[in-house]
């Protein structure tokens, strides 16, 4: 089965706040689902490309480099800016295939540090930041930490289900 391209998807956007704790509490999980993901599997599967497409090491690197630069939404927000900033991912092809060549547990541990870091910084936004809603640069529609939550989740979701694909249609291949 196909996973719908992610630009492609429509997103729940304009929760309540009171989903807020429990979409961050979804945020927090990612690391534990990526590393029961990956843990077990050789090295193999996890640094090969096939079609173009990101390895599994690679989409790994993808969520981390986006958390780093989510840092600067969670400031928008605190700082009731009318307009999120652009985030840039246009060189992350280098960053990314750097990534291939590192340890996992090395990658899962930063990954884990950087998202507790951010959710971290999300909860501790104050009540007017929570409810300040801006434009989305992109998508061109307003959108509050809610919905930036909910966009890292189903973000998340999104490339768990690409990797959960790529280890499975390669069982085949042989481990070392």
């Amino acid at each position: 089965m196909e996973l719908i391209p992610w630009n492609n998807r429509t997103l729940p956007f304009g929760r309540g706040l009171g989903e807020f704790p429990v979409l961050l509490e979804r945020l927090l999980g990612t690391p534990a689902r990526l590393a029961h993901l990956a843990a077990h599997e050789p090295r193999e599967r996890l640094i090969i490309r096939r079609s173009g497409s990101w390895s599994v090491m690679e989409h790994i690197g993808h969520l981390l480099l986006l958390d780093e630069r989510m840092e600067a939404r969670v400031e928008d927000f605190m700082a009731r800016r009318s307009e999120l900033c652009t985030i840039d991912l246009g060189d992350q092809t280098h960053l990314l295939d750097g990534h291939r060549s590192r340890d996992l547990g090395d990658l899962l541990e930063e990954f884990r540090l950087q998202r507790v870091r951010l959710v971290a910084r999300m909860q501790s936004m104050d009540p007017g930041a929570l409810r300040h809603s801006a434009q989305h640069p992109c998508r061109q529609i307003k959108m509050r930490p809610v919905d930036m939550a909910t966009y890292l989740a189903e973000h998340d979701d999104h490339h768990l289900a690409s990797m959960r694909g790529i280890l499975h249609n390669h069982r085949d291949l042989p481990s070392s």
